[in-house]
């Protein structure tokens, strides 16, 4: 590309223009610039009179980082000279700063003799801002050539040298190149001397933890971090001074010092340390959670946010431990602390008062220490608790989190703490809630909830954000209850819910197929009932279009396949009901032996598909189509009733039809394509419509494969060269050329022969580099006309199609919508998206009466991922659009209809023109009316 735009510039730049009778041309010819202008702006640097002047040069010279190869060293030597007689030490830092960028934006420049200039210039230097933005340079250009191991070494030995700098900034920066660039070789290949030199490192920066600076403590236990994230293994020696600094005074050593806590008790779980008590010992990894656990009271809400997630990674811990974070009794070393209170009602109790008859039985108890007397409960006690009621959202959810993470790894724990999340349904926070349903489903596996539970769970449904009360359904479809007041409980919630937000049914429906296939024996008691079925009264038949009826359907029909004797007590409109769901919704009724075929079509439809059969039935289809000896005549009459066989097969066999609806759109791209070439005046709507199909062949089928790809790009380039022997505009030409560039490149990759047109348009475009429209398009057309039918690509039955399915609004939907002309109507736009490849290419297209059409980018938000079906095999997603379509026009005499549709928006690459739409299913029409805005009161 920057090719072409060079060579565009310069035939603009050598034009000859002729003013005038005069035979005189003018020639303009762009001279070249001598040097860079970065090059010469530090030509500059000698001549400036003050620093004030040096640094807004070299500000320029920052702001246009460009130098010609030849330029880069002496532009160097420059800065350094200018760097050594400088006094001021913001200059100087600059003038080190441009050294960086220099060596990581220049290709010219040689980092080794930057580095040598660096070091040699921040030797003698007394700055310590100056020295703190040398180790900078020598880090970044340090990682550029972190393969020279000799390299390396020298530079960590640089920093530690100015570790003995007094400025917290140097030592932060001697601390971090430490770290990042010493050299580490791989485990099998350490010898004894490379141990024992990691270790005086590991050393030298556990030393530094102890620094009076916090920032220099802080960067001293990071640098130790770094140092095990590229492969170096700490030592457990380390453990109890990183302890130590579970205490300071600052949160940034805390927070730091938390995370080498977690990964010394990850790393080091059976070790053992012992208590102050010096007698009782425990295991690492436990002392590890205990210390985690006694920052969630820390004062900092991201030192108390980062345990809480520590504490759910946290591997290995026992379960008495585990068990204690959710128990606010006072502990002490796992015993239980009994408050003074409580020792003097004993006391009262027992009646043993001092009497005189024992010795010293009123003598005064032992002497504590004022350091050990701990007036908050500390340890492992209640940590979860504390960190759910947190103040902060960013500690709850953390807290949330942790908890379900160790729940999913230890039943018991699950049980423990279901209560506790369950409370958290109630948070004041949407996220907060979110997260604890969505912690639930989770771990639905180790859980049963109690009638208690359910109130509280059921309480929820009632929320006004969709995502919680979706969320819901599906935590109550993958969670178990425990009995059949529990399971009634939650079908009366479902059905009253149902009713005040009818837009939950399709996630309810999903619900309680789940809930009916889990609780089959609870739901066999409730059978009756459900279904009013009465033991001596025939009953009237329910409207099976009726949400809350189609819900217990659902319900009672999934619990039916895991229990027989529930079929027996359905009523003959009930098998009838069956029969009916299992055609339309197949994906949420299960297969049953009742009805009178003892199997629907949609159950043959969805078993297994013999793929031998569909093959057969593809060749009979097409077998006689590519035969050359026939007439052109009976092959196009024969591409005709191919296409509408494959049609009829996409509607009967849902599992083919994605290749089944390609082949068929191929038939009728080429039928098209001929009947356009071979009338008097090829109309451009044909055209256009033809070059949408060719899109939708590229971009609404997956699991293309390159062959037929190649075959696709081949009937385009016939689509592109008939638009413009049609319309032979500029344009189009651009468009034949960027097709033949993309169709070479894919015709080398899959390795296919092109086809004779296709050989000719090449051979056509490489006769000339630049051809003018008219003369291209006269070229092309005799080549449209001789070429022979397209090839039509064999049956690839993996390939699925993307479509799109608008639920609201409906398409019988009669309301008129009324607003002020001018102003924005809402229209609700719900939608299921199938098999996309890139949900953000989806579109909302609006079409007005008077052929106005808006192409609506609905926010990235406004999509969600598909309950039943999130991703699919082939890597494509499915999505559910859920947005406002926003309408505004001027004032209509009467009402009429705007379009409504899902697209797919495509980028071509070649044209000018804004990125085409393939429509994704049939536009519902909305009736709209704008009214005239009343003047006056």
């Amino acid at each position: 590309m920057a090719a072409v735009l060079k060579k565009r510039a310069l035939a603009e730049y050598n034009k000859s223009f002729q003013d005038g009778p005069s035979s005189k041309k003018l020639h303009l010819v762009k001279k070249p610039l001598i040097g860079s202008s970065a090059a010469a702006f530090v030509g500059l640097l000698e001549k400036c009179k003050s620093s004030d002047e040096a640094l807004q040069l070299l500000l320029r010279i920052s702001d246009c980082l460009q130098f010609q190869e030849s330029d880069v060293e002496e532009a160097i030597k420059k800065l350094s000279e200018h760097f050594q007689s400088e006094e001021e030490s913001v200059v100087r830092v600059k003038i080190l700063w441009l050294f960086c960028d220099i060596g990581l934006e220049c290709p010219g420049a040689n980092l080794n003799n930057l580095i040598d200039e660096t070091i040699h210039l921040i030797k003698n230097e007394t700055s310590h801002k100056v020295i703190a933005q040398g180790i900078a340079t020598l880090l970044k250009l340090g990682n550029k050539l972190s393969e020279d191991k000799i390299l390396m070494t020298r530079l960590v030995t640089v920093a530690r040298d100015n570790l003995k700098d007094t400025s917290h900034q140097v030592k932060c920066r001697c601390l971090q190149l430490i770290s990042e660039l010493y050299p580490i070789c791989p485990e099998p290949d350490r010898t004894a001397e490379m141990i024992t030199e990691a270790n005086v490192i590991i050393k030298l920066l556990g030393d530094y933890s102890n620094a009076e600076d916090a920032r220099v403590r802080c960067e001293a236990f990071q640098s130790l971090l770094t140092l095990h994230e590229r492969g170096l293994t700490l030592s457990v020696d380390l453990y109890d001074p990183v302890c130590a600094a579970l205490s300071d005074d600052y949160e940034i050593v805390r927070e730091v010092a938390l995370k080498l806590v977690w990964l010394l008790g990850n790393k080091y779980p059976e070790n053992t340390v012992t208590l102050q008590d010096g007698e009782t010992t425990m295991r690492l990894v436990d002392d590890a959670f205990i210390r985690i656990c006694s920052a969630v009271n820390d004062l900092c809400m991201q030192v108390r946010a980062l345990s809480c997630s520590l504490l759910g990674t946290t591997r290995a811990v026992s379960d008495r431990f585990l068990l204690q974070t959710l128990d606010k009794q006072l502990m002490s070393n796992m015993k239980k602390k009994r408050t003074a209170h409580e020792r003097g009602a004993e006391l009262v109790r027992s009646g043993a008062w001092a009497s005189g008859r024992r010795w010293a039985d009123d003598a005064p108890g032992q002497l504590l220490e004022q350091a050990a007397v701990q007036l908050l409960p500390g340890g492992a006690a209640g940590a979860f608790v504390h960190g759910l009621e947190d103040e902060f959202m960013e500690v709850r959810t953390a807290a949330v989190e942790a908890i379900c993470q160790l729940s999913m790894e230890n039943p018991v724990f699950a049980t423990t703490s279901l209560d506790f999340l369950v409370d958290m349904f109630n948070d004041e926070i949407e996220d907060v809630r979110l997260r604890a349903i969505d912690s639930l489903t989770r771990i639905s596996h180790h859980i049963e909830l109690r009638e208690d539970q359910l109130e509280i769970i059921l309480g929820a449904l009632e929320d006004y954000s969709m995502d919680v009360r979706e969320g819901l359904h599906r935590m109550l479809g993958s969670c178990t209850v425990a009995s059949k007041t529990c399971l009634e409980m939650c079908i009366d919630k479902i059905l009253e819910n149902l009713k005040r937000y009818p837009q939950d049914k399709r996630s309810t429906f999903r619900c309680v197929q789940q809930m009916g296939s889990k609780h089959a024996t609870l739901v066999l008691p409730l059978t009756t009932r459900l279904l009013g079925v009465h033991p001596f009264f025939d009953m009237p038949e329910p409207d099976v279009e009726d949400p809350a009826y189609m819900c217990v359907l659902i319900l009672v029909l999934n619990a039916a396949q895991h229990c027989s004797t529930m079929l027996p007590l359905f009523e003959q409109h009930t098998v009838k009901h069956y029969t009916y769901l299992r055609d339309t919704m197949p994906h949420l009724v299960p297969p049953l032996p009742i009805g009178d075929t003892q199997q629907s079509r949609s159950e043959k439809n969805e078993a297994e598909i013999d793929d031998s059969a569909v093959r057969r039935f593809f060749d009979s289809v097409l077998q006689h189509i590519d035969n050359v000896t026939l007439s052109t005549s009976v092959r196009l009459k024969m591409l005709q009733s191919a296409e509408e066989q494959l049609n009829k097969l996409s509607e009967m066999e849902p599992m083919v039809s994605g290749a089944a609806n390609f082949t068929a759109l191929f038939a009728r791209c080429v039928l098209s394509l001929h009947a356009a070439l071979h009338a008097s005046a090829p109309p451009a709507h044909a055209l256009q419509q033809l070059a949408t199909d060719c899109l939708r062949l590229q971009h609404q089928f997956s699991g293309v494969s390159e062959q037929e790809s190649a075959c696709v790009s081949q009937l385009a380039l016939r689509v592109t060269a008939a638009r413009l022997a049609g319309a032979r505009a500029a344009h189009h030409a651009a468009a034949l050329t960027h097709q033949a560039e993309l169709l070479d490149r894919l015709l080398a990759s899959a390795g296919v022969e092109p086809d004779p047109f296709t050989i000719a348009v090449f051979q056509q475009l490489s006769l000339s580099g630049d051809h003018k429209p008219a003369a291209l398009a006269r070229a092309i057309q005799p080549l449209l006309l001789s070429a022979p039918l397209p090839t039509i690509p064999r049956p690839n039955l993996k390939i699925r199609m993307c479509s799109a399915s608008i639920i609201e609004p409906a398409t019988d939907n009669d309301t008129v919508l009324r607003f002020c002309a001018g102003l924005i109507a809402g229209v609700a736009l719900e939608a299921e998206v199938v098999r996309v490849r890139d949900p953000h290419a989806l579109r909302v297209r609006v079409a007005y009466p008077d052929t106005r059409v808006h192409a609506l980018v609905p926010p990235r938000d406004h999509l969600r991922p598909l309950d039943h079906t999130n991703t699919n095999d082939d890597g494509t997603q499915n999505v559910r659009l859920l947005t406002k379509v926003l309408i505004s026009h001027g004032v209509w005499t009467e009402p009429c209809g705007v379009d409504i549709s899902v697209c797919l928006a495509v980028e071509e690459g070649g044209g000018r023109d804004a990125a085409p739409l393939i429509e994704l299913c049939k536009p519902v029409r909305v009736t709209v009316a704008p009214k005239p805005i009343k003047r006056g009161i």
